[in-house]
């Protein structure tokens, strides 16, 4: 009755007043085609319950449909064009027009949703797009997107891709990881609409030369955009590798140069990758747009371990980060560091917690001072069932183009909202990686 009652309540109104935006709850009923409105330009914060139980972020203008509202009707349980259902609070949602729909029966997980007219249908279907290659394609076919294409952002990502690409090393004997799946990966990539893509683990046999070449020709044929690849050249052939993978036709990458500083056991630049370590991949970075953003590049892949030893090794590497940037600075303060900081402590939780805090107080200080965006959601890999943050985005204090506080994780730990996955692995993670990718938007103009 209370609910009828609003309704009737809030006809009155628009009788009364003409032309009036509700953003009371009673305007809300379920079978109610809607679209999210973000406040901050990170997105709509989506959550598994009627309450803060984060799941993850999605752009603003997504259309869905309600399923469900809260009795405190602070909170609506929807449903995305993907098929996914989560909750997200009122305050996050705009109706069409202001008369409310009359109600209309919730179609099956599998129907189509009602979109608005004016909304656009091409984003979401994440849980699609990390459960295999042929539910990655159909998605990506049917015009569906990690993010709107946009000219006014970049979008770039780091990804640790676990022994590209044959999955595992040769020691090890799990029968679970297989061979990396380069059209899935393919697909991966284009759903995720990134523009520059920085890589972990990427050897450098003929083999992997030949799955580079297969990848960026696949997405170049498919995008019908120029894609190009390069990876570190010193190391040996079955050395992890920092690769980097770009959209050729958004970006321009100059300048690729290895900085030995990150390499905790390299002592100058004359042996860069000794002890098979890696050192910092360089690279500038300019847009092709008029007036774009420009921007200096570091990926980093820093030395694994759970020891007390490890841990004192990466924070050795860190430690030279002023060191290695001051060449740079004299051009452009405008600085992005990102990869695989391997930040998993000395085997235990409580180190752990502690290498992250210690790493984000430390770069804080760093001339000219780096944030390090937090990761949503809060993991980026996965091991033995638990999820852990060792992928990192940080960015210098004085970037402008920058604007978010936090970076976007997807692949199957979003999916998997970072929850301990028990049983079975998903395929994600045995024919793509034990990693997640963690994507930030930046604002494609120069600020400087």
């Amino acid at each position: 009755m209370r609910t009828h009652f609003l309704i009737i309540v809030g006809l009155l109104a628009v009788v009364f007043l003409g032309t009036v935006t509700m953003t009371g709850a009673h305007e809300f009923q379920v079978g109610q085609s809607i679209v999210l409105t973000a406040s901050k330009p990170i997105g709509v914060p989506l959550h598994r319950e009627p309450g803060p139980s984060y799941v993850k972020h999605i752009p603003s203008g997504t259309p869905a449909l309600i399923e469900k509202i809260s009795k405190n009707d602070q909170w609506l349980q929807i449903r995305l064009v993907s098929g996914e259902s989560h909750w997200v609070h009122a305050k996050y949602v705009e109706l069409p027009s202001v008369a409310p729909n009359p109600p209309a029966p919730i179609p099956p997980p599998t129907s189509p949703l009602k979109i608005p007219d004016h909304a656009s249908a091409t984003v979401g279907g994440e849980g699609a797009a990390w459960s295999s290659r042929e539910q990655c394609e159909t998605i990506l076919n049917k015009g569906n997107r990690m993010a709107p294409e946009s000219s006014s952002h970049l979008r770039v990502a780091t990804w640790n891709l676990r022994w590209f690409p044959v999955g595992q090393s040769p020691e090890e004997s799990e029968d679970i990881r297989e061979p990396t799946n380069l059209n899935w990966l393919t697909c991966a990539i284009r759903w995720m609409q990134v523009d520059i893509l920085a890589t972990q683990e990427i050897l450098a046999t003929p083999e992997a030369t030949q799955a580079l070449e297969t990848l960026t020709a696949n997405l170049t044929t498919q995008t019908g955009q120029s894609w190009r690849w390069y990876r570190q050249p010193c190391g040996h052939l079955d050395d992890h590798h920092i690769g980097l993978l770009w959209n050729d036709t958004r970006v321009a990458l100059t300048n690729f140069d290895s900085l030995w500083q990150f390499n905790s056991k390299a002592e100058n630049g004359s042996n860069p990758c000794t002890y098979g370590l890696r050192p910092g991949q360089y690279v500038r970075v300019q847009s092709r747009t008029t007036n774009g953003v420009d921007f200096h590049l570091i990926a980093l892949h820093l030395k694994s371990g759970p020891t007390v030893f490890d841990v004192e090794e990466r924070h050795k590497a860190l430690n030279r980060i002023d060191q290695a940037i001051e060449p740079f600075l004299k051009k452009d303060q405008d600085i992005v560091i990102l990869g695989d900081f391997n930040t998993m402590g000395a085997g235990d939780w409580h180190s752990r917690n502690s290498e992250i805090k210690n790493l984000r107080r430390h770069l804080e200080k760093e001339n000219p001072g780096f944030t390090d965006l937090e990761p949503n959601p809060q993991c980026s890999h996965y091991f033995r069932g638990r999820g852990g943050w060792l992928d990192h985005i940080l960015v210098s204090h004085d970037m402008k183009e920058i604007s978010v506080t936090s970076t976007t994780v997807t692949g199957y730990c979003a999916v998997a909202g970072c929850e301990r996955i028990r049983g079975d692995y998903p395929l994600a993670y045995r024919q793509l990686s034990d990693h997640c990718p963690v994507v930030v938007e930046i604002e494609n103009i120069d600020r400087d």
